[in-house]
């Protein structure tokens, strides 16, 4: 009995000895972050600062950026002192690099705008495998009790996270290479995670842009709805679809979309989550003149992508929801593209829209300016 007593004693102690090593080297977070990033500061870090306007985002913000000049005039041609305008955009910029970089600043722009949302799956940030922790210190961070503790003493996220394998992120993005994962559930652990990650990055930047001040212009990424999948996720497909597929796609090729039509919709109710099916019965619906229908099974498609590679519907959910609750500026660029559905060619290719889009964005997006600026 002795002898089990300072067995299981000294187990207690190896294991309380390896919880409080682990917790010592752990990182300090008051948001449980994946990932540990450390980005220098940039070189043009003045030139942000002293921006009345700074744009942030990724190669849809790129894109914008060429609008923006000719914007700032117009707004500038009453002005003594004429508005200063800077961009940040970047290609293959995720919200957590945009907000690495805000944070050098020490003074914030009076107004910030985003434009991003297409590339968040452009790198790796997390190991898969530490899904369930990594969900697990998400919650207890949205415990208000356990918020308040860790951001008032912050050393105790140390104890109280439990800590996953981070990924280390440098100056220089690494593209992700698409995963195969072991398991189907992991697909869709992947794709949760991913937006799990983007709300509390996008929660940081509003909490952020209040505690400087600045206001925040957020615009939604528009999506082209006409894109196939490029990965249906594996629990979404069977032996039937796979064989109904093929026998649509000879339907397809014969103009026979009617009946291609009367065959999908059953199948779609019963596996919505298979993208190419919901792809296969918006072409169908378009070309039956049931715009509605396509409309909608073309979003599913979207967002039953099990690969993350462009602008997602649940990113542009986020990005409206929480600039609502932050009381900031939208700007549907989703919406104002996406609203025209069916009535022109909306997209330059699989990413951006037409020029004439981006005008109307830049349109609507210098009203928001002037009521700020009181202009």
């Amino acid at each position: 009995m002795k002898k089990f007593i300072v067995i299981l004693v000294s187990s207690l102690l190896i294991a309380l000895g390896m919880f409080f090593y682990s917790a010592r080297n752990a990182p300090t977070q008051i948001i449980p972050y994946p990932y540990l990033i450390n980005v220098p500061a940039p070189n043009d870090r003045s030139e942000a600062e002293n921006a009345n306007i700074l744009l942030v985002g990724d190669r849809m913000a790129i894109s914008f950026a060429r609008f923006m000049p000719a914007l700032i005039q117009d707004l500038s041609g009453n002005l003594r002192i004429p508005l200063k305008f800077h961009t940040w955009a970047v290609e293959g910029e995720g919200l957590h690099r945009t907000l690495a970089r805000l944070k050098h600043l020490s003074h914030w722009p009076k107004v910030i705008i985003y434009l991003g949302g297409s590339e968040e799956g452009f790198e790796n940030k997390f190991d898969i495998k530490d899904y369930s922790k990594i969900m697990l210190n998400f919650k207890l961070f949205s415990n208000p009790k356990i918020a308040t503790l860790i951001m008032t003493m912050p050393f105790t996220s140390k104890v109280l996270y439990t800590h996953p394998q981070y990924v280390l992120l440098g100056e220089s993005k690494v593209q992700r290479e698409e995963v195969t994962f072991q398991q189907g559930h992991e697909e869709l652990s992947f794709l949760k995670l991913s937006f799990k990650l983007f709300e509390s990055e996008m929660r940081e930047l509003h909490t952020l842009a209040r505690e400087h001040e600045s206001s925040v212009i957020m615009l939604t990424s528009p999506i082209n709805l006409e894109v196939q999948p490029k990965k249906v996720c594996s629990d979404m497909i069977t032996a039937t679809t796979m064989t109904e597929e093929v026998k649509i796609q000879d339907l397809f090729e014969q103009g026979n979309y009617k009946e291609a039509f009367n065959i999908l919709v059953p199948i779609a109710n019963t596996l919505p989550g298979n993208a190419n099916i919901q792809f296969m019965l918006g072409k169908a619906a378009r070309e039956s003149g049931q715009l509605a229908l396509a409309k909608d099974a073309f979003y599913k498609s979207v967002a039953f992508d099990c690969e993350l590679w462009r602008t997602h519907p649940v990113f542009n959910g986020i990005t409206r929801h929480l600039t609502q609750e932050f009381g900031q500026t939208l700007v549907d660029f989703d919406l104002l593209v996406n609203g025209q559905y069916g009535k022109d060619a909306l997209f330059l290719n699989d990413t951006f829209p037409q020029d004439v889009y981006f005008k109307l964005a830049s349109n609507l997006l210098k009203e928001k300016l002037k009521k700020i600026f009181n202009i």
